[in-house]
């Protein structure tokens, strides 16, 4: 399994530590020895100290740690100053000097998630990791900032300033992002990236300069005397600076609704303050179970692994969302991701994992007609399935009306488009996924695919080896990475990316195909025929119909190709979609035969009229 998208890299070196309370601002003892900032919370105090809250209280037992306690009637709460901190650290260093704490992150500990990825650098620059780009920070060289979206909202993860636990910061923050994005007014950093910033140690404004946001929304959450308290503050401009702020309580005894309240009403005004009107979409009487919420939130990071351990993980906890709360719309619209996803696995049929997809997007769309990703997830299935590209159009255009950030939405949509080779269209719509989640390594990894269907193999490179520098156990950046590096000639590159996704997966098929290559090339033809016998008869897995008709039209044996390719069309392959741009097939492309299987497909060729966006949906099923 590879490990969790989370992977900012920094250098330590003087930079602004910004708490989450709003208003307050702290500064490393290095920087200015006579700020002295109260830290109210073991969470707040393990920050500022980039440790785990755990060894801090540790270090209060056993080392000394200056930390005061104030009693309340049934428990004491802590707070610590940040000078006595300071004065602290000196007695612990060897020469006596101030020991300023590491950058603080904007949340604890980043062991308390597994995979996170720290890169240390030698202090002459600073690697800032963001997405798929990889800048370097020379001082006096950094480059320019690419242009910022002026509207586009970035909400960070709230912070619980009474617990080490997050689950209703979490829940808080997911929230409030839906909320903000069924309103409809405000362009939003999409929930999986806004949430994997919650172990980032940079800044914020470092964040929102490289992710090109000019509107921050950040906050805390607290459980006092029977209560909720969130309190927010929203920032804007290079320079971050107060725009609106505001204390939200509910009684805490209300359960989930207390929290949903709050982050419907922070949605609200945070809408409002940005756009100067009021927002007049309603929201849904009926909230979800916190238990469901829970399953919903850990199955989308596991989703978003994009492997078989990954979706089966998933695939189990929507279900057990659903046994919670049947009419959850947004797990059923998950299960619908999962199966879509599926069929890339080998371990169910394409019939099956589509019917199962199919089905769950049109039961979340019964449940919720303005799921946008059911339709997304439903057009992935009929184009895919049902070769209806007529119809997964509309579907496609359906989702991103009723939520323009959705960044799987328009992923998916610029598959779609660059299938149809509607290339320029294709890398536009994949861009914008992007920058709505650019930490998503799949949308980095779909973008340099679009560039490679459009010829733009150098832009495809850029993104594939930053992909892969960023993500080293994601194992279909190497399977691009194959597949760019066959186009350019180069198989001794592409035979290294084989290698690696044959650790990662347990997949030789891709190395024994560049080993066959790489023969030919060599001369060496009775030795390709011999392992292209071997790859073909193989069990690890077996090739596909299809799969074998890549090879056979590769090497350049186009009537065995051919009866691969007729039989992959007679298998209903779904992988058939991809005729068009499949480079594969580039020594026939023009010939008749090759495109009358294209026009049995129904994928548009040249000349052809544009495919109807007026079609209607197509009827459940």
């Amino acid at each position: 399994m590879r490990s969790p998208p989370q992977f900012f890299a920094c250098l330590t070196g003087p930079r602004d530590l910004e708490t989450m309370g709003v208003g307050r601002k702290s500064r490393s003892a290095a920087e200015d020895s006579s700020t002295n900032v109260k830290l109210d919370s073991w969470k707040s105090i393990a920050a500022y100290l980039n440790r785990d809250p755990r060894t801090v209280q540790l270090w209060e037992k056993q080392e000394g740690f200056p930390v005061h306690r104030l009693a309340h009637s049934s428990r004491s709460s802590v707070y610590a100053f940040t000078a006595e901190i300071d004065a602290w650290l000196r007695t612990r260093s060897p020469q006596g000097a101030v020991q300023p704490p590491p950058e603080r992150a904007l949340a604890s500990e980043p062991e308390r998630r597994a995979g996170s990825l720290r890169i240390m650098l030698p202090p002459a620059a600073i690697l800032l990791v963001l997405g798929l780009g990889l800048v370097w920070w020379i001082p006096g060289e950094r480059p320019a900032a690419a242009p910022s979206s002026p509207q586009m909202l970035l909400v960070l993860p709230f912070q619980n300033q009474t617990s080490t636990d997050d689950s209703l910061a979490d829940n808080l923050t997911q929230i409030v992002i839906a909320d903000v994005v069924r309103l409809g007014s405000v362009p939003v950093i999409s929930r999986q990236s806004s949430m994997d910033l919650r172990n980032v140690p940079l800044s914020v404004a470092q964040i929102a300069s490289e992710l090109h946001v000019s509107l921050v929304l950040r906050g805390t959450v607290a459980e006092v005397g029977g209560q909720v308290q969130v309190t927010v503050e929203l920032l804007k401009g290079p320079a971050l600076t107060h725009l609106w702020g505001a204390t939200y309580r509910r009684q805490s005894a209300s359960g989930s609704s207390a929290s949903d309240q709050i982050a419907s009403a922070i949605a609200v005004d945070v809408t409002r303050k940005i756009t100067g009107s009021a927002p007049r979409v309603a929201f849904p009487a009926q909230k979800v179970d916190p238990r469901a919420r829970r399953d919903y939130l850990a199955a989308r990071f596991y989703w978003n692994q994009r492997d078989l351990p990954g979706l089966r993980k998933a695939i189990a906890l929507y279900r057990q969302a659903l046994a919670i709360d049947p009419k959850y719309a947004a797990a059923e619209t998950g299960l619908a991701e999962c199966y879509d996803l599926m069929t890339d696995t080998g371990v169910m049929t394409s019939q099956a994992a589509f019917t199962r997809a199919k089905a769950a997007a049109q039961r979340a769309i019964s449940l919720d007609p303005n799921q946008a990703e059911a339709y997304s997830a439903l057009a992935f299935a009929v184009y895919r399935q049902d070769w209806d590209f007529a119809s997964a159009e509309v579907l496609f255009r359906k989702a991103i009306s009723l939520d323009p950030d959705s960044a799987v939405a328009h992923q998916w949509y610029g598959e779609f488009l660059g299938d149809l080779r509607r290339l320029d269209d294709s890398i536009a719509e994949l861009r914008k996924a992007k920058e709505l989640d650019p930490l998503s390594p799949m949308v980095g990894a779909d973008l340099a695919d679009g560039y490679m269907h459009a010829g733009r193999n150098k832009k495809a490179e850029a993104e594939l080896r930053r992909l892969q520098e960023l993500y080293p156990d994601f194992a279909p950046g190497y399977m691009y990475g194959i597949g760019l590096s066959v186009q350019e000639g180069d198989l001794a590159r592409a035979e290294a990316d084989a290698q690696r996704y044959l650790q990662l997966t347990g997949n030789r098929n891709p190395l024994e195909f560049v080993r066959i290559l790489r023969l030919i090339a060599a001369g060496k033809q009775q030795d390709a025929r011999s392992e292209e016998a071997q790859l073909l008869s193989s069990t690890n897995p077996t090739p596909s119909s299809y799969t074998r008709a890549e090879l056979l039209m590769a090497m350049g044996r186009s009537e065995e190709g051919y009866a691969a390719l007729e039989q992959a069309y007679r298998d209903h392959s779904w992988w058939m979609v991809n005729l068009l741009v499949d480079p594969a097939f580039a020594r026939v492309e023009s010939q008749a035969r090759f495109l009358k299987v294209v026009r049995q497909v129904g994928l548009p060729l040249a000349g052809d009229r544009p495919l109807l966006a007026s079609s209607p949906l197509p009827p459940p099923r």
